[in-house]
């Protein structure tokens, strides 16, 4: 299996291994490029299609035919995306999370009328002190963090990356933990994305859903997810005839403990069923 990060620019964390059996996998991680453990950290040749060529590059140095490819958040786009360029050498997917890159989902999670605007008026106040729409919120905030002002680019990263966890966690509190190059860095390759809408057409995972039907996809998403909109992972989910655990009262923390537990039976409940059609074939 290998596992997409979220982000754009999380980078790697060992603690994903946790949700894999290593007696049923073989565990691959990496740093997204751009990002954590891959250098240089730069926007520059960092499209979603060089992650997919990325991917390729893994798979091909590995000698692997055919994978699982898991993802979380942004990740979920990242593994989706290659499964509609490369259907051939993915055997099942994992999503947990699922975003899916879209003007509706930019709006749920950055727009004045998106869920988290609702749900934490008054810090959304203070990341979009102008109400400005979606798009102009986008544009504001990549014009700040790509100026030539490092104090500039550093205020505009603290109150990207605050406002993101935000709607992860309900407070900002790992801002704190990370450099300012980190922080900067981070906020840098998300406004990269989203500025260029994730290098895809409109709504583009959506209109092509039903092309998952007959591959294994099992997703997992909290109902409260401010981040990632479950509407949007349940209309995926029953065009792609994909199996999805929805947890009530959860959001986007994929460290609850809660939502941990239903990742690692995601994924023994995926060997067991890749075994039994391994044994059919």
């Amino acid at each position: 299996v290998i596992v997409c990060h979220g982000g754009p620019g999380g980078g790697l964390s060992r603690f994903e291994c946790a949700h894999f059996n290593p007696e049923h996998y073989r565990i691959l991680l990496f740093s997204q490029r751009g990002c954590g453990n891959s250098t240089p950290h730069s926007c520059e040749h960092n499209t979603l299609e060089h992650l997919i060529g990325d991917l390729e590059c893994i798979r091909r140095h590995l000698g692997i035919d055919r994978w699982v490819v898991c993802g979380e958040s942004f990740g979920a786009t990242l593994a989706m995306v290659y499964a509609l360029r490369h259907r051939e050498h993915v055997s099942a997917l994992m999503l947990w999370a699922s975003f899916f890159a879209s003007q509706q989902d930019y709006d749920w999670c950055l727009g004045k009328s998106g869920a988290g605007a609702q749900f934490y008026p008054e810090y959304y106040r203070q990341f979009n002190p102008q109400n400005q729409p979606t798009s102009a919120l986008i544009e504001g905030f990549h014009q700040q963090l790509f100026s030539d002002s490092e104090p500039t680019q550093l205020k505009a990263a603290k109150a990207w990356v605050a406002w993101e966890e935000t709607l992860c966690c309900g407070t900002a509190p790992s801002i704190k933990l990370l450099e300012p190059a980190a922080l900067i860095n981070r906020a840098q390759l998300q406004l990269h994305y989203f500025k260029h809408q994730f290098f895809l057409r409109d709504n583009m995972l959506m209109d092509h859903a039903k092309e998952f039907a007959g591959l294994p996809v099992w997703m997992v998403h909290g109902r409260h997810d401010l981040v990632c909109s479950y509407a949007r992972a349940q209309a995926f989910a029953t065009a792609a005839q994909a199996h999805l655990d929805i947890f009530e009262g959860l959001g986007h923390s994929l460290a609850d403990e809660v939502y941990c537990q239903a990742q690692c039976r995601a994924t023994d409940h995926m060997y067991l069923k890749l075994k039994r059609q391994q044994c059919k074939d």
